[in-house]
């Protein structure tokens, strides 16, 4: 089985997803949709070992991270974006998004910006927000095994 801690808006403060990752029970990987790319290369440079994905945010001015990327992982896509180039804040079923991502043919969709924890399991891909580890104090897990993904947002 692998497990994907997932983060978002973290704002400069990764002081609670330090405690989560050391809690953890064997992370496979990490993803971290955006705003602040500079806390994800910190999480990368304190954990070497875990593969770190990250987008940028709109607070992220001067970062050379990508705006959206495709990982798979034991052949589950997950397509990763900050969401504010596809206007999240302003569409309730954020069609905008997920025409993004369609291309890409998903079996989960994160990402951020808005804040808050948002999860819906309708159609093919799994769309997920963590929150704000910062300002909500959510974040989410993923898991994959034999295949099959299951999410779930957390509160600390």
């Amino acid at each position: 089985m692998k497990k994907i801690l997932i983060f978002s808006d973290t704002h400069g403060d990764i002081n609670r997803c330090l405690d989560i990752i050391e809690k953890a029970d064997s992370v496979s990987a990490i993803f971290h949709a955006g705003d602040y790319t500079g806390d994800a290369e910190d999480l990368e440079s304190i954990y070497p070992n875990i593969p770190i994905y990250y987008v940028k945010g709109n607070n992220d001015y001067f970062s050379k991270a990508p705006s959206h990327m495709l990982v798979t992982i034991d052949g589950v896509k997950i397509f990763i974006t900050h969401g504010h180039e596809q206007n999240v804040k302003y569409e309730y079923k954020f069609m905008t998004l997920r025409k993004a991502a369609e291309k890409y043919d998903p079996d989960l969709i994160i990402f951020g910006h808005t804040h808050i924890p948002y999860t819906d399991y309708k159609g093919k891909a799994t769309l997920l927000n963590p929150g704000s580890i910062r300002y909500t104090g959510t974040y989410a897990e993923a898991e994959i095994e034999n295949g099959k993904l299951k999410t779930k947002i957390i509160e600390v």
